[in-house]
This record gives structure tokens, C-alpha cells and sequence, in this order.
């Protein structure tokens, strides 16, 4: 993705500059000789990041912060200067900006300060789109499952028994329930995901008693089954440091695939045991499998869906194994996935031990 940049100085050899050092795709660069020029360019179009100079005659760097600050507060702000000290570089940061670049300058420094600041851009982009699709999904979760309640009621023969094309239709509705219900599920997971802090990956829990019992005795894990049985093996359970909420997502998702892929009437089995320091747990499931193919190139990846033969009227969001594995990898663990086509797949992590 190119990132919009706006460089503003009255030094007509540091504006050449700057526009050689970021020509490319990776680049858009614009520039303006004055701190009134710059302003009114700053708040007319969208930049993803603004580098201005502090000393220039009229409109100076520090009242261009302060300005943008009141009435652009999401952009990104950087600052260069040649009269960079400790007070000059102390009150740019006290007014908002992200960092400062003191002239001269390399073209590896100002580079690496821009790159940085971008990609806070990108990521403080990210996280407030990630917000608001939690909060618009925690809104849809309601009135989907009136539609989907409704939908069963019909299926089942409650106000009557259907003519077989009418049948047909309330099925169709249902599966997209069912696609929809993941969709939202995933979107909430993935804000939650990408939005917590560490902090709490310092907590010292059990992987099977805070996590995965509850996951298996949490009702909604208990519906749609499909005439399946989900076992749990339990070898032994020693300490992890961990957030129990966001593991729960990652036992809740590979449990849920084993499910939704699954063959009907088997049994989903899920083992936990510790092995050479770690806590590993796996999830098997008999059905269709997975490719060696999928297994090396395409699982796990975000919005990837693998189309496997025996599954094609299974929807989903594309997201659930790639948020199993970014949650697994903040907590230090690894995740993988081994298969015999045709016959079975089965899921695994393994975290850390806590040291005793």
C-alpha cells in the first residue's frame, strides 16, 4: 500500500531531496515551501504522514503541529529541523508529533523514521476499523439469531410440515445463518485480538481446566453436532502462561472446524498433554482432510479458503485459522496441522510450560 506524504520546508534543496529519497511505488510525495502552504494542504486532502521543518520564516513547524493536533488529531506528525537540541526536539514531542529527524540527515534516517511513522498510520488505521466492525457485529448478533431461530422452528415442522422446495429454501437460509454467525464470530475475535495487550499473557493458568473445559461446556459448543461426539483426553495439565479469553477463541475455532468439516456421527477428539517443555493440545477430527498442498501453502493465511471436495456447501469466514495462529504465536507457542486426505485432520498448538 503507498503511503501519502507531505513534506513542508522553504528550503527548496530538502524538498529535492526528499522526493529523490522517496521516489518509488512505495511512495506519494508532496510538498509545500511554507508552514501556511502546508497547513492548508494538510487539512484539504488526506496524508497518512506530514514532515515539517520548525524554523521557517512566517508559519513556523511548532504552530502547524499545534494546528493539526487540534484539527487533524489522526495524522501523523514528524519534524525536522537544524537547530535540533534537547528543548527543540522536548516541546515537538510535548505538541503531538510522532518523532523528530534533526538536519542534516541521511537518507537511511529520515527513511526509517517515516517508515516507522506510516506504519503507526497504518496500524492506529487498523485498530479503529477492527473497533468498529466488533462493535457492528456485537449489533447483528441479535437479530440473527431471531432469523435463525425462526428458521429452525420452520425447519422442524412447528407451524406445519413443509413441501419439500419450501424445505429446500428454509435450509438455504439456515446454512447462510450459519455462514453468518461465523463471519461475526470471527470479526469479534479478530478485534479482540488485534486490540488486547499483553499484559495479561502473563497470567499463570491451566490450558485444560480455564480453557478448554469451558469451551466444551459452554452450550452453543453443544449445538449443531451433527449426531457428533466431542471426547476430551486429558494426559495431564501443568501450568502456561497465558490470556484465557483469547485461547478460548482458538480452542472454540479448531473445535468448531472439526464440527463444520467433519464426518457426521464420529467423534471430534480432542487431546491435551504436556511434551518436551510444552502443553500441547491436538484436535482430530475424521472427513475429508486436507491436501499436502493446502497443508504447505495456503492454511492459516487471513481470508484464505480452502475448497476441499466433500465441503463445498460449508461457508466461512476465512478468518478463524488465521487468528488460531496469531494468537498462538503472541503467546510465544506454534501452531500446525497434519492430515491423511480422505480419511483425517488434526490441529495442534503447543505454549510454553510455566517454570516452576
Amino acid at each position: 500500500m503507498t503511503a501519502k506524504l507531505l513534506f513542508i520546508d522553504d528550503e527548496d534543496i530538502v524538498l529535492k531531496s526528499c522526493r529523490r529519497i522517496f521516489a518509488g511505488d512505495e511512495w506519494e510525495v508532496h510538498t509545500a515551501t511554507s508552514g501556511e502552504e502546508g497547513l492548508d494542504m494538510a487539512l484539504a486532502e488526506s496524508y497518512d504522514v506530514v514532515i515539517t521543518d520548525l524554523k521557517m520564516p512566517g508559519m513556523g513547524g511548532i504552530e502547524v503541529l499545534k494546528r493539526l493536533r487540534e484539527q487533524r488529531p489522526e495524522l501523523i506528525v514528524v519534524v525536522f529541523t537544524g537547530y535540533a537540541n534537547v528543548e527543540t526536539a522536548r516541546e515537538a514531542l510535548k505538541n503531538g508529533a510522532f518523532d523528530y529527524i534533526p538536519k542534516p540527515f541521511t537518507p537511511e534516517e529520515i527513511t526509517d523514521v517515516v517508515r516507522n511513522a506510516a506504519q503507526a498510520r497504518k496500524a492506529s488505521g487498523t485498530a479503529k476499523m477492527l473497533d468498529l466492525m466488533a462493535v457492528v457485529s456485537h449489533e447483528l448478533k441479535s437479530p440473527l439469531a431471531t432469523v435463525q431461530t425462526t428458521a429452525e422452528t420452520l425447519h422442524r415442522g412447528y407451524f406445519g410440515e413443509l413441501a419439500p422446495e419450501h424445505k429446500r429454501i428454509v435450509e438455504t437460509i439456515l446454512r447462510n445463518c450459519a455462514y453468518l454467525e461465523d463471519v461475526i464470530r470471527s470479526y469479534i475475535d479478530l478485534s479482540k485480538m488485534e486490540l488486547d495487550g499483553l499484559a495479561a499473557f502473563t497470567r499463570e493458568i491451566r490450558l485444560g481446566a480455564d480453557v478448554v473445559r469451558e469451551v466444551l461446556e459452554d452450550p452453543d459448543a453443544k449445538g449443531g453436532l451433527r449426531g457428533m461426539t466431542v471426547v476430551l483426553e486429558t494426559v495431564d495439565d501443568p501450568a502456561i502462561h497465558g490470556d484465557p479469553e483469547l485461547l478460548k477463541i482458538v480452542v472454540r475455532n479448531l473445535v468448531n472446524n472439526a464440527v463444520k468439516y467433519g464426518k457426521a456421527g464420529t467423534e471430534v477428539k480432542v487431546r491435551l498433554e504436556s511434551r518436551g517443555g510444552e502443553v500441547v493440545l491436538s484436535v482430530l477430527n475424521e472427513g475429508v482432510g486436507i491436501s499436502k498442498e493446502d497443508l504447505e501453502k495456503r492454511l492459516f493465511k487471513r481470508f484464505e479458503r480452502l475448497r476441499q471436495k466433500g465441503t463445498e456447501g460449508v461457508k466461512g469466514s476465512g478468518l478463524g485459522l488465521y487468528i488460531c495462529k496469531t494468537i498462538v504465536e503472541k503467546h510465544g507457542g506454534r501452531v500446525w496441522a497434519e492430515s491423511e486426505p480422505g480419511s483425517w485432520v488434526k490441529f495442534s498448538f503447543a505454549l510454553a510450560a510455566a517454570k516452576s
